[in-house]
């Protein structure tokens, strides 16, 4: 069976809140997983808040540097949430940085991550005062401050938000991913009870699930909130609709409309055997889709090893029989066409319910499948559905059909 360990190419196109928040759902434990409530993200479990602040380093900023507006706007903005009541008696603080390139992290933001109660975070934050200032607050020192950030250090230097900032580094945590997020995050996903082969359907299908549910939240102005069991119920579900025991889940797209339009163009030999028993072309299009989903399903399946040739040669077999089976059933009084027709619908028909490996397949499926015996070999195709299929393709028949 092939490895699988490729981050999907669809996960960067959803946001880190998104991809954060699905990453803190995959729990064993019950809790809530807010967005835009407390913090970008934030956890409540057991009496306890995890607000995280999230960032995303694309470029050569560094949102970990000594100076870095973001590191102390942070802060500023985690002492505002203490000062107003807005965080429990238990929380934890985490200032996590997602980064596609290596990054240095400031001494600054290195000495509060490290300070694990109120001595050491109140000697932290003497030792910046020390790295900003010097050993005096002279005022020629403090001009290399940057405007954009001296509202936030004249904040947390100051003498009577002293306790708060304090209160803040020693509960603060920073947390570097150095382009190895989104691997994380995939392997965690992995990790719980997820069928190998549809791992990375799973993984998309559940970050859609993530984002849909916050945007349906927070597109009123509102925080969004996500329960760990709301989560492991839609997983669940998801996991069940591809349960291999039952049934091979479709992960082919439905082909675009000018894909398919080309196709019938082609004109190839199941097409040719449609319009020798006057089929609509609605019903030709319709053929001409389920053929090339099915084809790109087969490939899909087989290169996921959930199926291999063997398999394949005994479904079509099956589907050789019914065929047979059904020209014995024809009406004998209509013409030529009529049953054609009618054994074209009724091998459809018994198509949909035709198992591959003991399981279910998606609907179009079995019609693909019969497109594809209709087609191959062009000059006499394996199935056919006017009774003289092979002498009018062939040509030697130009009497009426």
């Amino acid at each position: 069976m092939p490895d699988n360990t490729h981050v999907p190419d669809k996960l960067e196109g959803y946001m880190l809140q998104v991809r954060h928040a699905l990453y803190e759902l995959i729990s064993l434990d019950e809790r809530i997983v807010s967005v835009e409530a407390y913090d970008d993200v934030a956890v409540e479990k057991e009496g306890l808040l995890i607000a995280e602040q999230t960032k995303s380093v694309l470029s050569n900023n560094n949102p970990v540097t000594d100076r870095a507006e973001a590191f102390w706007k942070t802060i500023y903005n985690w002492c505002n949430y203490f000062t107003h009541g807005q965080y429990p008696h238990k929380v934890v603080l985490k200032y996590i940085v997602v980064s596609s390139h290596p990054l240095k992290a400031g001494t600054i933001p290195t000495l509060f991550a490290e300070a694990k109660d109120k001595v050491e975070a109140t000697k932290a934050l003497e030792d910046a005062r020390k790295s900003l200032f010097g050993e005096t607050k002279d005022v020629e020192k403090s001009r290399s401050i940057s405007k954009t950030i001296k509202p936030y250090i004249d904040y947390c230097f100051a003498l009577e938000n002293k306790e708060t900032v304090i209160k803040v580094i020693s509960l603060m945590e920073i947390d570097i991913h150095e382009d190895t997020y989104d691997q994380k995050l995939f392997k965690r996903f992995q990790m719980q009870s997820i069928p190998f082969e549809y791992a990375t359907e799973l993984f998309e299908s559940m970050l859609g699930w993530v984002s849909e549910q916050i945007h349906q939240q927070t597109k009123e102005n509102k925080p969004a909130y996500i329960s760990s069991r709301d989560y492991r119920s839609a997983l669940d579900l998801q996991i069940r609709s591809r349960d291999q025991k039952v049934i091979l889940s479709a992960v082919s797209v439905q082909p675009e409309t000018n894909q398919t339009t080309a196709e019938v163009e082609r004109h190839d030999t199941y097409i040719r055997q449609l319009e020798l028993i006057d089929v609509d072309k609605a019903y030709i299009f319709e053929a001409a889709s389920d053929f090339l989903r099915t084809s790109a399903e087969k490939t899909a399946w087989a290169q996921k090893g959930l199926i291999n040739k063997e398999n394949l040669t005994d479904y079509h077999d099956g589907l050789k029989r019914l065929w047979k089976t059904q020209k014995l059933c024809l009406n004998m009084l209509v013409d030529d066409i009529g049953k054609g027709k009618e054994l074209y619908g009724r091998c459809l028909g018994q198509a949909i319910t035709h198992r591959l490996l003991g399981r279910d397949v998606p609907s179009f499926f079995g019609s693909g499948s019969l497109q594809a015996l209709a087609n191959e070999p062009s000059d006499r195709p394996t199935i056919g559905w006017h009774p003289r299929y092979i002498e009018l393709l062939e040509g030697n028949d130009e009497g009426d059909k």
